[in-house]
């Protein structure tokens, strides 16, 4: 039996099942999640058990990877709409904590390795641990486990803290979030209306013996013409079919835009347009990296497949199928056609052998790539430098990998259930490889000390969290959901976005969330290297 605890691949499956069980236990709604995994990894590591650092960094360069190919879409899109309070939060919370870290430093005589691990665990962000052990093991690689101890000592707090905090805040502030969400779906609804399906009857006598394209509601609608009754016959509405007046047509778009193509063609009706079981419609999901960046009218669609789309699913939103909208891996496609012809351009496009694949090529490139660019040294002032690190550079990467879903020719595409597997095992395996690092040290660092080390670490978040609530709802007036998002990102914590989303039917928290999310890992990984050399010259 001995033999068996020798062997490591053992110890660090048994810490990976062990922490996920003590992960799921809930607490009156309050679980640690993967988190548990750390704490379990503390309590090996102070009886002498060690996950090779091999794993631990493979581990978090996995998860920042998965993070940013989920981000990256919404990202960039978001930036482009809210960017300035995005940074400026972002950074204001970062710098935030950074400036209380150095306060209490200076208060309990910390070090900086151990004041700067506070500041990771405080703010809940692995990646900026990493980025700090990172910078220490280049300059003093005995004190890498004071890092890692410090995390695990500010962590449980700010985690548990900000999870309860999240199923308070409604209540502590008396904000009635059923009306913040029904006037949210309000204004989504104006900037992005849903699409419908109408039907209506052909009386404009300007549309008689002319092709669809020759009508051209293109015109004046951003609307789609997808299929055509004539007496008992249904056809797929292809750009030269020829129109005659008693002709149904069925349209997919905005009301808006609706309300145009009836003047147009003529009065709406209930038709039925089901009766031709051969003409179909079928959502077709994009995965062939070929098409990734191609807009619909260079595809020439109807005239190579016999097929016409009718509306794109993306990132939750619909969009009208227009010819100068460039296809992106993830979308999803209503096409309507002759069965057989549907079925061709399913395949084609991406729903056969491809659905569920991973471009593994490109995959392990943009890792690589990621590496390189985290090695690269970012010169400041005075001759300091610093590196965004081999989880930092991964981040940047997939982030951009995320948004164009491409690095030059090589086009990646991950499905949601890889990108999932890949955060989860990625985050477990790091928080596996740090918490046994740590938990040799935990202990002695407690006796020398004191419990005063727990009220730095909460000294940090609270000042944090408070800074971030008044500048989202105070300053920049968001919703509480959008503001519960912003604070869940600010302080990279996803069980608080769980809380924060578990009250509200929109996805309201997971976009604040999704978009200020990038610029807080990315500040934390920065600060994180800077304040290690900054509070060795102040302490």
């Amino acid at each position: 039996m001995s033999e068996l605890w020798q062997e490591q691949m053992f110890v660090l499956l048994l810490i990976l099942a062990t922490g996920c069980w003590l992960g799921r236990l809930s607490v009156r709604g309050i679980s640690l999640g993967t988190a548990g995994v750390l704490f379990v990894a503390l309590a090996f590591g102070h009886f002498g058990f060690k996950v090779p650092r091999e794993v631990r960094d493979l581990g978090l360069l996995l998860f920042v990877y998965a993070v940013g190919l989920q981000a990256g879409p919404r990202f960039f899109r978001a930036f482009r709409k809210q960017g300035v309070p995005f940074v400026l939060i972002g950074a204001v919370s970062v710098l935030a904590a950074a400036v209380s870290t150095a306060a209490v430093a200076r208060i309990w005589g910390l070090t900086p390795e151990l004041a700067t691990g506070l500041y990771t665990g405080a703010v809940t962000n692995t990646p900026a641990l990493a980025a700090a052990i990172d910078a220490v093991e280049r300059v003093a690689s005995d004190s890498v486990s004071v890092v890692s101890v410090g995390y695990g000592i500010a962590y449980p707090f700010s985690m548990l803290g900000t999870v309860l905090l999240m199923q308070l805040l409604p209540r502590l502030l008396r904000r009635n979030l059923r009306q913040e969400e029904e006037q949210w779906k309000a204004q989504q609804q104006q900037e992005s209306p849903s699409l419908q399906a109408k039907r209506f009857v052909i009386t404009n006598p300007n549309c008689d013996g002319k092709t669809i394209r020759e009508v051209n509601p293109h015109r004046m609608s951003f609307a789609n013409i997808s299929r055509v009754r004539r007496g008992d016959t249904v056809f797929a509405a292809s750009p030269d079919f020829v129109l005659h007046c008693g002709d149904v047509v069925m349209a997919v778009g905005p009301e808006e835009e609706l309300e145009k193509l009836r003047l147009l063609l003529g009065e709406e009706t209930q038709v039925p347009m089901d009766v031709n079981p051969n003409v179909v419609a079928a959502d077709v999901d994009v995965t062939d990296g070929r098409l990734a960046g191609k807009r619909i009218g260079d595809l020439k669609v109807w005239e190579q497949y016999g097929v016409v789309i009718t509306r794109i699913r993306r990132q939750g939103a619909e969009l009208t199928p227009m010819g100068s909208i460039a296809l992106e891996l993830g979308d999803t496609l209503r096409i309507v056609g002759e069965r057989h012809c549907v079925e061709r351009f399913a395949y084609t496009v991406g729903t056969g052998t491809h659905k569920d694949e991973t471009n593994m090529v490109t995959f392990l490139i943009g890792l690589m790539v990621g590496v390189a660019v985290g090695s690269v040294p970012i010169h400041l002032s005075d001759g300091l430098q610093v590196k965004m690190g081999a989880a930092g550079g991964a981040f940047v990467v997939s982030l951009l990998m995320g948004h164009f879903g491409r690095i030059g020719p090589l086009a990646l595409y991950v499905p949601p259930a890889g990108r999932n597997l890949t955060r989860e095992l990625g985050l477990m395996l790091f928080l596996a490889g740090a918490g046994t690092s740590a938990g040799a040290d935990f202990v002695r660092v407690l006796q020398q000390q004191g419990p005063g080390l727990f009220v730095a670490g909460a000294f940090i978040t609270t000042s944090t969290v408070l800074l971030v609530l008044v500048l989202t709802l105070a300053v920049y007036r968001m919703s509480l959901l959008a503001a519960m998002g912003a604070l869940a990102a600010c302080m990279t914590n996803p069980p608080a976005l769980g809380a924060a989303a578990a009250q509200s039917e929109t996805d309201l928290p997971t976009l604040a969330y999704a978009s200020l999310y990038p610029v807080a890992l990315i500040f934390k990984i920065l600060v994180a290297q800077v304040m290690l050399k900054a509070l060795s010259w102040m302490l």
